[in-house]
């Protein structure tokens, strides 16, 4: 049949010119893109799965750089504490060398000054090792919160007398006050050795006066502060006391830990410089290492006037010139101490005590001992180094050694009037002259019958034990590692796709290392335990390597899986769609060519006419 109005045949071509050019459209899109599921439309099913193949490939490709990345942290982590450990071998060396009886006094200080530079870069290298701002070394679990009173970590100093520490939570904190500005009332909480520092800059800039009360909250780490000069002594001597310490100061029960101190030119050495009319209770001292000129201790370089010391105690060892104690440099004029001890090593020149150097004008000590030993040249003392007129000790003992030339006592070296009352020493006396195993050189001073000297194994009149401090019942709380690493090595939030390694590790009695070649100790054994130590953490190092080495391995090859599925779902066969770029091309020229001819059929029909 012949129309005019409906030309089938050029519908038919038209059909397959629009076939042919969407397939030719198609095969230009798949070459230039290079995928074959460009969208939802060409393959709604494909197009879903390789999107979510996409995802993860993108997600293994995080996982591998978190894997570096934690490979990175932990080679900046085990070189560090490398350099620790050979640094702990060659304190070891000089420890052995020291040991050896062949070296004068001059060459032992040669030895311990090389060892105090170790210690100091080991001590740098433990509080600065760090990688993209993480501490990687120091931090132990830390209790957050705490007891009732808000503490965040739990004493447990020995005092001679048992402390239930008050609450400080609504105590003003140090932190929170101007230090431009001076304090004259009121009572402050100290959390931190940086408060417990800005005490000090307080203190000795005029701006702390007497009516202040300042507590601990917690145990403080002085740790910071041991390079170079070490601390800065609270309170320090001015005409007119206004730069002393002058207030109350309220350990509650906890400890101060790590002083170090090296000023041998200095005086008035102490975690306190010089105090004035100053109370100071509930303190304990560990791991004390302070080198001063004159007037040097633990606790106070020098006790002036109407000074109370009670219930407190130290650790350690102090040496200066003199007026050397290893609680007290100087008590004088109608102060006391009471309810204290020491442990610590004590050397100087003169003066020099186990607990106070010289014990002044009408100072009264009472319920107090120490263990440690005592040597200088000349008023050298177990317990008191020169005691002076007035003055009293009363219920005391020493069990430490005393050496020096002139003027030595196991308990007192040169006892100057005053009195002495149920008080016994039991350790050796050595010297030239004016050697006594309890006093050396007795100047007009009351001894009692019940006071002297005992054999060490003979019973004791009375001895003193320290009790813990005791502490409120504390609620529980959460508990964070301060130097815990997470890696994620996975693409997932479950267990498995996670690495959980603890960096940190306690570098402990590192202070106790300070003093080789000059006193005794045992020294390898504490050099030992940190090598162990420092060992097993290298070894948590090198497991937590190889972990993450694997991880890496794995993750390369489910990311290369996964590279290939989505290539042969997604990806185009270049070689295929190029034959269908030709053939469509070839169609489409076909149907053109066709399309007019088949326009020109109604034509025909005009000849009919």
């Amino acid at each position: 049949m012949i129309s005019i109005n409906t030309n089938l045949s050029s519908l038919l071509v038209q059909s397959s010119l629009k076939q042919s050019t969407n397939g030719l459209n198609q095969a230009i899109e798949r070459m230039i893109t290079g995928f074959k599921i460009n969208g939802a439309k060409d393959n709604a099913a494909g197009y879903s799965i390789s999107t979510n193949m996409s995802t993860k490939i993108s997600a293994y490709q995080v996982a591998e750089d978190n894997v570096s990345t934690g490979l990175d942290l932990l080679t900046t982590a085990g070189d560090s504490l490398s350099l620790i450990s050979n640094h702990l071998s060659r304190i070891r060396d000089l420890t052995t060398q020291a040991k050896n009886g062949t070296y004068g006094e001059e060459s032992m200080k040669a030895i311990n000054s090389e060892i105090n530079a170790r210690l100091d870069e080991i001590q740098r290298l433990y509080d600065t090792t760090e990688f993209n701002g993480l501490k990687l070394f120091g931090g132990e679990t830390q209790v957050v919160g705490g007891g009732e009173d808000g503490s965040s970590l739990i004493s447990t100093g020995a005092f001679l007398q048992a402390v239930t520490p008050r609450d400080t939570s609504t105590m003003t904190t140090l932190a929170s006050v101007d230090e431009n500005v001076e304090l004259t009332s009121g009572t402050y909480s100290i959390s931190t050795a940086e408060e417990l520092a800005k005490l000090a800059t307080m203190t000795n800039n005029a701006k702390i006066a007497s009516g202040c009360e300042f507590v601990l909250a917690n145990d403080i780490d002085l740790s910071a502060y041991s390079t170079g000069e070490g601390w800065t002594p609270i309170g320090k001597y001015s005409s007119d006391y206004s730069k002393c310490f002058q207030a109350t100061f309220d350990g509650n029960g906890y400890v101060v830990k790590n002083l170090y101190i090296n000023r041998p030119n200095e005086d008035n050495q102490g975690l306190f410089g010089y105090c004035y009319n100053a109370t100071i209770e509930n303190v304990g001292l560990e791991g004390v290492n302070v080198t001063g000129k004159d007037y040097a201790g633990a606790l106070v370089g020098d006790v002036y006037y109407y000074t109370n010391i009670t219930n407190c105690y130290s650790t350690g060892n102090v040496s200066g010139d003199t007026y050397v104690g290893g609680f007290v440099g100087q008590a004088a004029y109608y102060s006391s101490i009471t309810d204290c001890y020491s442990t610590g090593v004590v050397s100087g020149s003169s003066n020099v005590g186990a607990l106070v150097g010289d014990v002044y004008y009408y100072t009264n000590i009472t319920n107090c001992y120490t263990t440690g030993d005592a040597s200088g040249t000349c008023y050298v003392g177990g317990f008191a180094g020169f005691t002076q007129p007035g003055i009293s000790i009363t219920n005391s003992y020493s069990t430490g050694n005393a050496s020096g030339n002139w003027g030595v006592g196991g308990f007192v070296g040169r006892a100057n009037a005053g009195s002495i009352t149920n008080s016994y020493s039991t350790g050796d006396a050595s010297g030239n002259k004016d050697v006594g195993d309890f006093v050396g050189y007795n100047n007009g001073s009351t001894i009692d019958a019940a006071s002297g000297h005992i054999d060490k194994d003979a019973p004791k009149p009375f001895e003193y034990t320290p009790i813990a401090s005791t502490t409120p019942t504390p609620a529980p709380t959460p508990t964070v590692e301060l130097s815990d690493i997470l890696f994620q090595v996975g693409i997932h939030s479950n267990a498995e796709s996670q690495i959980a390694l603890n960096t940190s590790f306690a570098l402990t009695n590192l202070a106790e290392l300070r003093n080789i070649g000059l006193s005794e100790g045992n020294y390898f054994e504490t050099i030992d335990n940190i090598l162990a130590s420092i060992s097993a953490k290298q070894t948590e190092y090198g497991a937590c390597q190889n972990r993450l080495e694997s991880a890496l391995e794995e993750i390369n090859t489910h990311y290369e899986n996964l590279l290939s599925s989505r290539s042969t779902l997604r990806d185009a066969d270049v070689a295929q769609e190029s034959s269908a770029y030709i053939r469509n091309q070839i169609l489409q020229q076909a149907s053109a060519t066709l399309l007019a001819t088949a326009n020109q059929s109604p034509s025909v029909a005009l000849q009919l006419l």
